[in-house]
């Protein structure tokens, strides 16, 4: 039987594990916006997928939370291009692997209502 490969899928968002919330925001915010950057649908979704297979692989609950609220809350500092570009790479993501999308997705439901400034971030209902 093949040993499983514990390396991280994303190194940079691996490294993050325990950085400042401001930190992990200046983060998203870059990282949203080098992928908002790429010219290519496919490629977007290339590029965002591994950052959230990287999330679902985040063993400590309160950690990934973290992670995932200071997500939130870079998106929705973007400027509205570059947030529809990442909300539609997001739901095309769904079809890369939704496994991965549905168990992001079911964290952002439960941090949604614990972030205020959150309330427009795009969901798997819309």
């Amino acid at each position: 039987m093949a040993k499983k490969d514990q390396r991280p899928v994303d190194a940079g968002l691996a490294a993050l594990v325990g950085k400042s919330e401001p930190e992990l925001i200046d983060f998203w915010k870059q990282r949203f916006g080098l992928i908002s950057a790429i010219p290519l649908d496919t490629a977007r979704v290339g590029a965002l997928t591994p950052q959230l297979r990287e999330l679902v692989r985040i063993e400590n609950r309160e950690e990934r939370k973290r992670l995932t609220a200071a997500r939130m809350k870079a998106f929705v500092q973007l400027p509205r291009d570059q947030q529809e570009r990442i909300t539609k790479t997001r739901a095309a993501a769904y079809n890369v692997d939704r496994g991965v999308l549905e168990e992001d997705q079911r964290m952002v439901d439960e941090l949604l209502p614990t972030i205020p400034e959150a309330r427009n971030y795009p969901t798997a209902a819309g």
